[in-house]
Parts: structure tokens; C-alpha cells; sequence
């Protein structure tokens, strides 16, 4: 019989504790998280060009929204101009030639006080402020991340004693900006209104001071200082330029120049002894680079000379067996007419209007005369008239005049006087209108007459044997003038008027009351505008767009403001030859 076995008894799987659960739920949700992750990671790498630039811009706006670390982030990048401006704690008045600076970063404080430091990072910085005679200030400023809204004043105090100084022109009497001081080791500069206030060293009455400003004469004064209040002294400089003129002081007719106020004296060309008082002629171009000078120095016979001011060298322009009218200056160029006096009436050729350029020293034929005959009793010749210079023109006349026998001869009354123009260079020549004499009349000249009107109009009168014919040129024509009569023509008020050096502006005088009223108008010698009355001036000229030249009994030469607001400088004496050029508008010199 088989032996009996016990049963095997098989163990019941143990039940699994609550934690146990738990930890695989969490094991669960740690993988599904990962997961989660690690396909988030993926987006964002996939995307990296505008998933990273946009991170970074969160970043720097949520340290921006912290102050501290605002400034000190934005100063990483953000690079100003900062402007701060320095006031006496006593006067309030600008500080100037004040240093300013932020480490290495360093300015000085203008004519208004004004400082600006260029490049400062964004933030807060140790700002210093010296100069000397005044307290050293160390103060906090800020530097914007933005644009600045409004500019820091900060106050110095003085350790010395405090003067005002104010310096005009000398001519004008406007106030002058930006002017240099520099005094006992002080620099400083005028405000708007050509003031500044100055701290010199206590103990002294009086400093030698130098004030200079670009486009005026430096001067040396001596400024008044006072220990119990801010000491006032009142300067004034001249406008840099040199005026030129003849002068006999020597004995000998010389060509002098000075300063605008009559200072620095020099002989440019000393006279030879040999020069014609009445008719040495000095005259200026607009801008008074050149001078013309008409003058006997060489003896005998009278010889065209130019003087180049930028170094007073002298060029002999024309010479020869001739007389020489000058006409005036077209920009760089000087017209003249020369009569030769070895050519005869019946002769072609005898006058020759010329120009010279300066800048190039050559010259130009621009017209010359025609003629026919044989000697004294049958000759026909052509004569050059009044010649004025208009802008880059010039315009000229050019008539006709016979023996008294030829005077109803065919070949002299069929010809015409011409009203003519044409460019300093030669090029542009035209008759722009002509003349003749009526049919059946007779005459010794065939004359063209004018009268310069004002910078654009010349009235002209023509009588053709049977009448008085009236016309006016403008605008590049010669019209009928029907209005005008030979007593309007022959006895009205004709100024002669002096352009200024940029064309815009005329000057010019007035008879009245037996005096001299003088204008200042537009470039036609319109809208004039009175800048003296009952006056003992007469016109001379121009210095730059800004001053007016006039004389004086002829013989003084004066200096004033364009405005004639302040009262006239007077430069110097002078030479005033016998010649006059009424209707001259191309330079200065010739009233």
C-alpha cells in the first residue's frame, strides 16, 4: 500500500501594504512629468531663434522693474550725452570755464554756464565741479536711461572776489557771446547778453586781462576789482578787418590801412612824390580783397595798379601812352577805358574797354572804338560813353561825334548810337538797343545820354534832331519812357548807389534840407529804410553786410552799424582826390 504524503500547502501571495500603492502612483506621475518635460525641452530647442531672445526679454524686464538693478543693467548698454549747467551761488549767474567730471569723463561749462559730458553711462555717478577762486562741489547725478528732461543746476560758491565783466562791439554796441577771458589765471566766457561773472584773487584793485572771440581783434584791458561788491567793468572789441585809403599826412599820397577803429597804422605803398593830387585814384572791390589804383608814382604818365589786401603785394594791371577811366569792379575783375593818345580821331581803335581779372592778373578786350577820315577837317569817330558795372554786367554806350564840316555827310547820319552789354570775361556782348537820327536831319554827334536810376533801371535820353526821345532800361530791355520830359530827366534826384558785398543790399544818400539823409534798402534800392537825417555824412561804402563806410567834409572816414542806431567811429583822415564816380556800384571808394 502506497505511504501516505502530507499535502503541500502553497503560500497565498502577501497583500500589498497602502504605500506600497502609492509609490507606483507616484513613480507613474514622475515618468508621465519627465515626459512632460523632456517634450517641452524639445520644443524649445527646436525653436531656439525666438524661444531664446524672448526668454532674454523677460528677464531684463523683470530686472528692470527693480531700480538698483535697473540703472546697473541699462548702464551695460545705454550710453548718454549728459547736460548740467553751473550758476554762482551769489549772483546766480552762469559759471563758466567750470570743469565737470565723471571719472574720466570731463567737460567745462560754456559762455551760458552750460556743460555737456559725452558718452555717460545710464545710472547714478560722483559728479565733480572745479574751477579755481570757487569751492569744489562733489554731488550725485543721474543719468537717464531715456532721453534728458531737464537739465541740473548746481551752485558754486565763491572764495574770491566776484566782477562782472560785459563786452559789445565796439561799432554796433551789440552784446558779444562767447567772448575769451583770461585773467590771473582765470578763464571765462560771456553769456547771451556779453556778460560773465569772475572770481579773482582778493587783494588786488586790478587785473591785466586779454579778451578775444573769433572774428574780432584781440584786446588787453585792465579790469577793476573791489573787495565790498561785484565790481562792473564794461569792454568792447572791434570786428577783425583792415579799411584802405589814401592818405598825404606823409606829404606824399600813400596807400594806407588801418584797423575798423583806426588802430595799427601802416604805409601799404608809400608814395613816390611824383603822384597827381587830383587825380590818384584809389578803389576798392566789394569783398576789399583788391584795390585799383590809378596813379602817376612812376612819373609822366598815369599807370592802373592793383594791390591784392591778403598780402599788399603790388601788380601793374595797364601802362602805356594812354588816359585811363576806371568804370568800377564786376566781382574779381576791373573794367577801365583807356584812350590811346598816339591814335588819332579818324583812327580805329583809339578807345578800348577793357576788364582785368584779378585772381588770374590778365586782361580782357571787351569793345573798342571804329573811325574812318583822314586828319582833323573829315574824320568820323566813335567814342565809348558812361560804362557802370551791374551784377556780372556791364553796360556801356558807345556814341558818335564828327568834324563840324561832316555833319550832314551820309555816311555819318545814317549811323547809331548803341546802348550795349556785356560779361567781364568778354562773352554776352550785345547792343541792346540803338539809336539814330531822325531822316533829313544833321548833326556833329549822334549822343546817348543816361542816368542811373537805381541798381536795376537806367533812364536814357536820346534826342534824334527833330526830338527828345525818353526811355528806361530794366530787366535786360530798353522800353519807352512817354512819361518822362526833359525837366524830369535833367533835374531829378539821382543817389548813387553802393551795393553791398553779397548783392542783397544798397546803400545811399538823400538831399534834404541841405543835409544828407542816408538809406540802407533791398538790392534794387527799394524799401529803403533811414539810418541817419540832417547828417554831415556822405556815402563811402561797405564793410562786409554789417557795417557802413562815410565820410565826412571829404576828407574823414567813418565807421557805424548798418542800422545807424549808434553814432559813427571815426577811422582816420584822408585823401579825397578831385575825381568823383556818380552812379558807381561796383566797389567803395569812389565818393
Amino acid at each position: 500500500m502506497a505511504e501516505d504524503k502530507e499535502p503541500i500547502e502553497v503560500e497565498e501571495p502577501a497583500e500589498q501594504p497602502a504605500e506600497s500603492e502609492h509609490h507606483n502612483e507616484h513613480f507613474q506621475s514622475s515618468t508621465a512629468q519627465s515626459s512632460r518635460l523632456q517634450r517641452v525641452k524639445t520644443w524649445y530647442i527646436e525653436r531656439k531663434k525666438w524661444t531664446i531672445p524672448v526668454s532674454v526679454l523677460l528677464f531684463i524686464l523683470i530686472l528692470a522693474g527693480v531700480p538698483f538693478s535697473r540703472y546697473a543693467l541699462a548702464g551695460l548698454a545705454v550710453k548718454k550725452d549728459l547736460t548740467v549747467k553751473v550758476l554762482d551761488s551769489t549772483a546766480n549767474t552762469p559759471v563758466s570755464g567750470a570743469t565737470v567730471s565723471i571719472g574720466s569723463i570731463t567737460a567745462e561749462t560754456d559762455g551760458t554756464g552750460k556743460a555737456i559730458l559725452h558718452k555717460v553711462k545710464a545710472g547714478h555717478h560722483k559728479a565733480s565741479f572745479t574751477k579755481k577762486y570757487y569751492q569744489t562741489r562733489n554731488i550725485d547725478l543721474l543719468s537717464p536711461i531715456l532721453s534728458q528732461k531737464a537739465t541740473p543746476e548746481v551752485q558754486m560758491t565763491a572764495t574770491g572776489r566776484q566782477v562782472k565783466i560785459t563786452i559789445t562791439n565796439a561799432i554796433s554796441k551789440k552784446p558779444l557771446s562767447e567772448v575769451n577771458i583770461n585773467v590771473a589765471d582765470v578763464t571765462a566766457k560771456t553769456d547771451k547778453d556779453g556778460s560773465a561773472i569772475i572770481v579773482l584773487p582778493a587783494g588786488n584793485t586790478e587785473q591785466k586781462a586779454k579778451l578775444s572771440l573769433g572774428g574780432y581783434n584781440d584786446a588787453q584791458v585792465t579790469v577793476k576789482i573791489n573787495d565790498d561788491k561785484i565790481q562792473a567793468n564794461s569792454f568792447s572789441l572791434t570786428p577783425a578787418g583792415e579799411i584802405y585809403f589814401l592818405s598825404k599826412l606823409s606829404g606824399k599820397i600813400d596807400v594806407v590801412k588801418t584797423n575798423l577803429d583806426g588802430t595799427n597804422r601802416q604805409t601799404v605803398l608809400a608814395g613816390t612824390g611824383k603822384e597827381d593830387d587830383r587825380g590818384t585814384v584809389l578803389l576798392a572791390s566789394r569783398d576789399w580783397k583788391y584795390l585799383a589804383l590809378l596813379s602817376k608814382r612812376a612819373g609822366g604818365l598815369p599807370a592802373l595798379y592793383l594791390i591784392n589786401t591778403s598780402d599788399d603785394s603790388l601788380t601793374t594791371m595797364d601802362t602805356g601812352d594812354a588816359d585811363f577811366s576806371p568804370a568800377g569792379w564786376v566781382n574779381d575783375d576791373f573794367v577801365y577805358t583807356t584812350t590811346k593818345n598816339a591814335t588819332q580821331l579818324w583812327q580805329a581803335g583809339r578807345q578800348v574797354l577793357k576788364s582785368y581779372s584779378a585772381p588770374n592778373k590778365k586782361i580782357t578786350t571787351l569793345d573798342q572804338t571804329t573811325a574812318s577820315g583822314t586828319g582833323q577837317a573829315d574824320y568820323i569817330s566813335q567814342l565809348i560813353g558812361s560804362v557802370y558795372a551791374y551784377g556780372d554786367q556791364i553796360l556801356y554806350i558807345k556814341n558818335w561825334t564828327t568834324a563840324f564840316g561832316m555833319a550832314s555827310n551820309a555816311d555819318f547820319t545814317s549811323k547809331q548810337a548803341t546802348f550795349n552789354g556785356v560779361k567781364a570775361d568778354g562773352s554776352g556782348k550785345r547792343a541792346i538797343k540803338s539809336f539814330g537820327l531822325a531822316s533829313g536831319t544833321s548833326a556833329i554827334d549822334i549822343t546817348l545820354e543816361d542816368r542811373v536810376e537805381n541798381p536795376g533801371s537806367i533812364d536814357l535820353h536820346f534826342s534824334d534832331g527833330n526830338q527828345d526821345n525818353f526811355y528806361v532800361y530794366a530787366n535786360g530791355q530798353v522800353k519807352d519812357e512817354s512819361s518822362a520830359t526833359a525837366d524830369s530827366y535833367y533835374t531829378a534826384d539821382y543817389p548813387t548807389y553802393l551795393q553791398s558785398p553779397s548783392g542783397d543790399s544798397t546803400f545811399w544818400s538823400e538831399s534834404r534840407d541841405g543835409k544828407n539823409t542816408l538809406f540802407t534798402g533791398d538790392a534794387s534800392g527799394q524799401n529803403g529804410k533811414q539810418v541817419a537825417t540832417l547828417s554831415d555824412y556822405n556815402t563811402y561804402g561797405w564793410f562786409t553786410d554789417n557795417y557802413l563806410l562815410v565820410s565826412k567834409n571829404s576828407s574823414e572816414l567813418y565807421i557805424m552799424g548798418r542800422l545807424g542806431d549808434h553814432p559813427a567811429i571815426k577811422i582816420s583822415d584822408y585823401h579825397k582826390p578831385s575825381v568823383t564816380f556818380y552812379g558807381y556800384g561796383g566797389g567803395y571808394g569812389g565818393l
